[in-house]
């Protein structure tokens, strides 16, 4: 089968290419559903088959958006990188998906989240993520000595794409990782494992802590999860008056773009942002004309 005749060249540019474990899982998935799709090995595949697969994805209602692009990036990098083939990016357009803004909390919802919260611990997690702007899988990376008191920066050392940055550390985040330290004596990882000293939370059971909240602040409507958080960190910087350059350098964005879609979800002060119509001169004749 063809699986197991290009396994090893797609793990190996994977690894040269430094591709995250997320990504290369997503990759290989798209890649296997394609191959299945045409039942044959992709290598012998064309054009026409490609986006024969692409149309399915875009009309068969099993795909969300995310994914198409997802699956459009994984078969490029297979047929350039590994089949090293040109890709007709004329007759293979880039999928158009639409863009949906990021699900934001208030600053009550998110206190009223973290109050819900009753385990210490994961409560912890949660107030780390919010104040510094971290991914869940950068947040189940933090080492104790990344939480530098002295310069109150948390240095986020595996950042998406490997890149790392220094992020302010709250005091009042300070304080409560003291508390934290005193409570569960971590070892290695900042937020260790069931396994213990070297192993760390994994992404999957801080999911689970949101998904568990839900269900405690009832009256936060939103299906929100580890990273609204992050958007919310975000968001709630932009409503302060943070420099949007200052947040995309918290964020780890290296595209300003990535940065400039908060703009749309921040809250405008409405002393500020006065409705034209409010403004138009002789409004109480227009209003009462008959």
């Amino acid at each position: 089968m063809y699986y197991d005749k290009f396994k090893k060249r797609f793990e190996q540019e994977a690894v040269l290419r430094n591709l995250s474990d997320r990504t290369r899982k997503s990759y290989w998935w798209h890649i296997a559903d394609y191959g299945s799709f045409c039942n044959k090995d992709p290598e012998h595949t064309s054009t026409d088959e490609l986006r024969a697969y692409f149309q399915t994805m875009l009309t068969d209602g099993n795909h969300k958006p995310g994914s198409v692009k997802m699956g459009y990036y994984a078969l490029r990098f297979l047929f350039t990188n590994i089949y090293h083939k040109d890709w007709a990016k004329e007759y293979l357009p880039t999928p158009k998906v639409a863009k949906t803004l990021p699900l934001v909390l208030s600053t009550d919802e998110v206190a009223h989240v973290l109050m819900a919260i009753d385990n210490f611990k994961h409560r912890t997690i949660m107030m780390f993520i919010y104040s510094t702007g971290t991914r869940v899988s950068e947040a189940v990376n933090i080492k104790l000595k990344d939480i530098d008191s002295q310069r109150m920066q948390v240095n986020i050392q595996e950042g998406k794409g490997l890149k790392q940055r220094k992020v302010p550390l709250s005091p009042v985040l300070l304080d409560t990782l003291r508390e934290y330290y005193k409570k569960y004596r971590p070892q290695y990882y900042l937020f260790e494992g069931a396994g213990g000293k070297g192993t760390h939370i994994g992404v999957s059971a801080i999911r689970e802590i949101c998904r568990k909240a839900r269900y405690l602040s009832l009256s936060v409507k939103k299906r929100y999860t580890p990273h609204t958080f992050r958007h919310s960190f975000a968001t709630h910087h932009l409503e302060q008056g943070t420099n949007l350059l200052v947040i995309q350098r918290l964020m780890g964005h290296s595209d300003l773009t990535n940065t400039l879609k908060y703009l749309h979800v921040q809250q405008l002060n409405s002393s500020q942002v006065i409705n034209p119509l409010d403004n138009l001169e002789g409004l109480e004749e227009i209003c009462n004309h008959k």
